[in-house]
């Protein structure tokens, strides 16, 4: 932990509004529904989205219970008009927009030969790739007009191709470099882009894969926990950094791999599980 602070450090000092309206896609569950708690905790606004309705009254009741004044919409981000409705609801009832955290997703896993419907692509490219393309375009006027941010979940399978997760690795890949070519766009706004590229992460992503091999390595698989990425996440946000990696090995992987590939991608094969 102590690496991974030392590199955040290297960023801006915190800045965080205590009366910031944010707004979080894919707020039912894992990552989105521990980052949705723990801005409530701040007492912010709180706009949440996800395809769940159930699952989304259950976290905006919490978050009431936790200080925030929170609203839901269902929204399905591969849809540009849900994700359009879902901004302009958020200015409607708060007026403005300073935070969008993009991160809905979904996976597939399984080798790149195995996949009998190439449509599994294109359905994850457009919740990963076009749902945050959707929702930052109408977002983008009023995260301007408050000198506002984007926090983007990218991942470690955005910056280094992994095994198993070809058309998730694309995706993230599409993601990282759409908002790296926005933020070259917004140079001259007080707008900041945080890309956030975390390992696996033990959320129920895998239980909703569109494809999924099963192996006997599934249970055992070393992943980080929820807390300790959202933990991550809130540092980084807090600091407007431009991208984070963590853990420090991931870190290190990165920006090891121009310099010697061969040996990364075959340590990066051997940890890879299906």
């Amino acid at each position: 932990m102590g690496n991974q602070q030392q590199i955040l450090k290297l960023t801006k000092t915190k800045q965080f509004k205590p009366n910031s309206v944010i707004v979080i896609t894919g707020a039912s569950s894992g990552i989105g529904r521990e980052l949705a708690l723990q801005y409530a905790t701040r007492g912010v606004k709180l706009m949440l989205a996800a395809r769940s309705e159930e699952e989304l009254k259950e976290v905006c009741a919490l978050c009431e219970q936790l200080g925030s004044r929170a609203h839901y919409k269902i929204t399905d981000v591969s849809k540009e008009e849900d994700c359009k409705q879902l901004i302009e609801e958020t200015v409607r009832i708060f007026n403005r927009i300073d935070i969008l955290v993009l991160n809905a997703g979904v996976n597939a896993h399984s080798f790149f030969e195995e996949f009998k419907d190439l449509s599994i692509f294109k359905k994850i490219m457009d919740i990963n790739f076009y749902g945050y393309v959707y929702c930052t375009k109408y977002a983008l006027p009023h995260i301007r007009r408050s000198s506002g941010q984007f926090v983007v979940m990218s991942s470690i399978s955005g910056e280094i191709g992994l095994p198993y997760r070809v058309p998730y690795c694309s995706s993230k890949f599409a993601v990282t470099g759409f908002f790296e070519a926005l933020r070259t766009e917004l140079e001259d706004f007080n707008v900041a882009i945080t890309i956030v590229c975390p390992p696996s992460v033990r959320t129920p992503m895998r239980d909703h894969d569109l494809l999924k091999k099963h192996s006997p390595k599934d249970e055992s698989e070393d992943r980080i926990t929820i807390s300790e990425c959202v933990s991550m996440i809130l540092d980084a946000a807090d600091r407007r950094a431009r991208k984070i990696f963590f853990p420090f090995k991931a870190y290190l992987s990165v920006y090891v791999r121009p310099i010697f590939p061969d040996f990364v991608d075959k340590r990066l094969k051997q940890k890879a599980k299906l």
